[in-house]
């Protein structure tokens, strides 16, 4: 077709001239011959060369794919998940299931906060303010356990699965262990601390102070069977109590009561009974005003 194509283009451009000599006509036509081998030729090269850019092509999409589904498939494996989170109010006491069945009783003014994290999120965390006792479940995984952490103001309890109480306000941290194993960690300045049943550890990031004591649950845990329990409490860590759990401020007519302490079990509910037990204690007048109590000598 090309080399009719060319004939007509030649004989349209020279309509007058006279016709070809035999041998003018046979140099056209072997040159036009050798063009249309040359652009033949040049057709194959191209029609192999194409597939194999589009094979290329097709791998290097495929690759880019991959690694995108493969990078959101990670991120979506690491990513920190916000599962569960609780709050309580003034005078609110609380019990809370996790979702994985984990048992956790919160105490008045207080809050967790749950998400899972790490490869395949195995591993739980936590964020507490407040008090609560926890009664963590074993999650167990081809023999091992899944990690549970426990953020404080100053510092992690690392759990597998136990009972323990945690008490986070403030710059204060007090912990005590009931059953299994904890250990404490991220205290500054401090070592990883291993925890055993009946230890309870008192630590205050200000200054610094910690100790470790055999108590009783009896007086650590006694707020989740509606008690609380007071043992040569100072006094103004009872004035604390009342900030915490009922909200209320205070104001004293007398500092020096402040070095006293106070010895009682009374129901964890009954703030009347309470601010009762105080004024027989040490002899003095308690009025409430904008949830403010002020503390007269009588």
């Amino acid at each position: 077709r090309d080399v009719r194509e060319a004939k007509l283009l030649i004989q349209a451009l020279q309509p007058d001239h006279s016709e070809m000599l035999s041998a003018e006509v046979e140099l056209l036509w072997n040159a036009l011959s050798t063009k249309q081998n040359e652009i033949f030729s040049s057709r194959q090269v191209e029609n192999k060369v194409q597939p194999a850019l589009v094979k290329r092509a097709f791998l290097m999409i495929t690759v880019v794919l991959l690694s995108c589904l493969s990078g959101l498939l990670m991120a979506h494996l690491l990513k920190r998940e916000e599962i569960y989170e609780y709050k309580t109010g003034f005078d609110q006491v609380a019990t809370v299931v996790l979702p994985d069945s984990s048992k956790v009783i919160l105490n008045a003014n207080s809050s967790i906060k749950m998400w899972t994290s790490g490869w395949l999120k195995k591993k739980r965390e936590m964020t507490l303010t407040g008090e609560a006792n926890f009664k963590i479940k074993k999650l167990a995984s081809s023999a091992r356990y899944h990690k549970l952490l426990v953020h404080t103001n100053s510092g992690t309890i690392e759990v597998t699965g136990t009972i323990f109480n945690v008490f986070s306000r403030g710059s204060k941290t007090k912990v005590y262990l009931k059953e299994g194993g904890i250990k404490l960690n991220d205290l500054p300045d401090l070592p990883v601390i291993l925890m055993h049943p009946g230890d309870y550890i008192q630590y205050d990031v200000l200054d610094k102070t910690i100790s470790k004591n055999k108590v009783a649950s009896e007086k650590i845990d006694s707020w989740t069977l509606n008690k609380v329990v007071f043992d040569k409490t100072p006094f103004s860590d009872v004035l604390a109590h009342l900030k915490d759990i009922h909200g209320l401020g205070a104001v004293l007519e007398n500092k020096s009561l402040l070095d006293k302490s106070f010895t009682g079990i009374l129901p964890a509910d009954d703030l009347d009974l309470l601010l009762k037990a105080l004024e027989e204690a040490f002899d003095i007048n308690i009025s409430i005003k904008d949830n403010t109590l002020l503390i007269t000598l009588k």
